[in-house]
């Protein structure tokens, strides 16, 4: 079975396309497999998974979406795509996170889904000792403010 993208390339000829008909060694030493597996995408009797793919690409510097495309991986439509990435809170600067948690309450407030506020619990919904812990954090109010005032 030889597989061909869209545009009507097998990965074997996409390969000898990039790689300007480097060996089969040493497509096999960019993929991380041996030349037994190279010689057979070239017969087309299979094709390499997703992470070989991606590591051929990058290695004759290509970009490792088009030859994800080419074997078959993803549809040439699936390309224009918006990627939306969400960006982990440990990797935000103190500010960053700051203004994002501000964002946030503000949408929350604007959609009159506001946060609770430690008035609006009843009495005894957590002992006192909870509501008042020395170890706890000020409330982000009291840190933009500092941030603020040290600048």
């Amino acid at each position: 079975m030889v597989e061909t993208s869209g545009g009507g390339e097998t990965w074997w000829e996409y390969l000898n396309r990039v790689t300007d008909k480097a060996s089969q060694v040493e497509i096999a030493r960019a993929a991380g497999v041996d030349p037994a597996s190279v010689s057979r995408w070239k017969l087309g009797k299979n094709t390499p998974s997703a992470d070989r793919v991606i590591a051929v690409a990058r290695h004759f510097g290509r970009n490792p979406v088009e030859a994800l495309v080419v074997a078959g991986y993803l549809e040439a439509g699936e390309v224009d795509a918006t990627v939306e990435l969400a960006a982990s809170a440990s990797a935000l600067s103190d500010d960053e996170l700051l203004t994002a948690i501000g964002r946030r309450l503000a949408r929350a407030a604007a959609s009159g889904h506001e946060a609770p506020r430690d008035d609006a619990l009843p009495d005894d919904a957590l002992p006192d000792d909870a509501l008042r812990d020395d170890d706890a954090p000020p409330p982000v109010s009291e840190l933009h403010a500092a941030r603020r005032a040290g600048s």
